[in-house]
């Protein structure tokens, strides 16, 4: 998702004695640490939220409340995700990035204080979902206006850190609760999270660290590598970087309101008009687009919401936290050995990498199943390293699936996958829960699980047979 949010737009123009480069270091060096650091607190203590809130969930109801927290945590990043992609057209990396860090920590400020299962929902699923999914766009943005030539190594870099954080956090929630409890883990962990501010406010407009390369190409801002600037981003290059693409189209028209509107009124076709503008819903008259767009959904529905219950059926196998903590480091370890392994398998070779998803999501559904056939400690880790292995395919591969399915409107299509995705998971986790509720039996959510990614496989084997005749 590096490209997902830098829009920028090639022009050429006359070459300058001295011209403005982004320093592809330098203060880039900082906002890349900062971009690790977001990822490293968002993803992290996401991936322990089973084992943290575990005694939680069963002083209340059971596990049927986690999807529905798991299920508005991400749909609440998904949607703000969305929003805050528009907000960078007009305010600075630091105003909006600063929103985020704030709706982040004051989710974990509020969260120390929950009681009830319905205030963990807002506290942690509204307010900290929407804080991480508003600093995402801002970390992407503002990383893709500092480097051109080193961000793939860069980004690789910060994958890394996200992927060490997936492994350790597990581990440190664990060592903590039997240290200290559980609102003072989560007093801890809200002030780890405050360094997301530090991580925020490193975020400077790249016009105050442009350097002078004599004879090279000159870039003017746009608003989002800009404070506040209307201008649009031209390139004066005949040769450039081919990663810096025009991405998520910036309609920089003024919004009209009559004057006889109301303030909601105004309020109301501002968004709509902002709305209408970054989603171009033509993109579903084509049924095979549509039908990617689906099945991508509903695999992240599965993977998104297995992460948070596998600790929760391990707990119910009669696992120690430890044990609990160390199959989740386990999966977290073998996925990150999975995407370097990919990595230096895709330099050499090319991959169809929708069908490379395709038999990951086969093999992700009948792991599902095997998880819940037998409790046996070196059984569920061997299928807890597997899943970590075919993990990637879904994580990494999804950006150049919807390549494939729009390849010359993907910032369109990556548009309209946040904000499906996003609604999918607040209809679908909260059904999960339902599922628990009513039957009282974890088998019956994973099985759940499985049909999620038996979805996407049914819609493309049948796109597949029809598009081959």
């Amino acid at each position: 998702m590096d490209e997902a949010y830098a829009h920028l737009e090639v022009n050429n123009l006359k070459d300058n004695k001295k011209s403005l480069l982004p320093p592809d270091g330098g203060w880039g060096y900082a906002v890349c640490i900062g971009v690790g650091f977001t990822f490293m607190l968002g993803f992290g203590s996401s991936n322990a939220f089973g084992i943290l809130f575990n005694d939680f969930f069963l002083e209340q109801d059971g596990a049927s409340g986690l999807p529905l927290v798991i299920g508005v945590y991400n749909g609440a990043l998904s949607i703000s995700g969305f929003l805050s992609g528009i907000a960078l057209k007009k305010y600075t990396f630091r105003q909006v990035g600063l929103v985020g860090a704030g709706l982040f920590v004051l989710g974990d400020v509020l969260t120390i204080f929950v009681e009830r299962t319905y205030q963990l929902v807002f506290t942690f699923g509204v307010i900290r979902g929407a804080g991480f999914g508003v600093m995402i766009p801002v970390s992407f943005t503002a990383f893709n206006c500092y480097f051109t030539k080193k961000r793939t190594a860069m980004m690789s870099a910060n994958q890394t850190m996200s992927s060490m954080a997936s492994i350790t956090f597990p581990i440190m929630v664990t060592f903590l609760l039997s240290e200290y409890g559980f609102r003072w883990t989560l007093a801890l962990i809200m002030a780890v999270d405050l360094h997301l501010v530090f991580a925020m406010l490193v975020m400077h407009p790249v016009e105050w660290h442009m350097i002078k390369v004599p004879g090279c190409a000159e870039i003017e801002l746009t608003p989002d590598c800009e404070s506040k600037s209307p201008k649009k981003v031209k390139i004066k290059s005949d040769v450039y970087d081919e990663s810096v693409i025009k991405m998520l189209p910036a309609d920089e028209n003024a919004i009209e309101i009559k004057p006889t509107a109301t303030r909601h009124e105004s309020i109301q076709k501002s968004i709509m008009k902002a709305i209408y503008d970054n989603v171009e819903v033509d993109l579903l008259k084509d049924p095979r687009f549509v039908s990617t767009l689906v099945g991508l959904g509903f695999a992240f529905v599965s993977d998104v919401t297995y992460l948070a219950m596998e600790p929760m059926l391990l707990f119910s196998y009669g696992y120690t936290k430890m044990q609990v903590a160390s199959c989740v480091m386990i999966g977290a370890v073998a996925d990150l050995l999975a995407r370097f392994g990919l990595a230096v398998f895709t330099y050499f070779y090319n991959v169809d990498s929708k069908t490379v998803f395709f038999f990951g999501t086969c093999i992700t559904m009948v792991l599902r199943i095997a998880l819940i056939c037998s409790d046996n400690l070196i059984f569920v880790i061997s299928i807890t390293a597997v899943s970590g292995l075919v993990r990637c395919s879904v994580q990494v591969l999804f950006p150049l699936v919807l390549v494939t399915a729009a390849p010359d409107r993907f910032p369109a299509a990556l548009a309209l996958h946040i904000l499906f995705s996003g609604i999918l998971m607040l209809v679908t986790d909260p059904l999960i829960g339902v599922i628990y509720e009513t039957t009282g039996s974890y088998t019956n959510c994973f099985i759940a699980m499985s049909f999620c990614c038996l979805v996407c496989i049914v819609l493309w084997t049948i796109d597949y047979f029809v598009s081959r005749k």
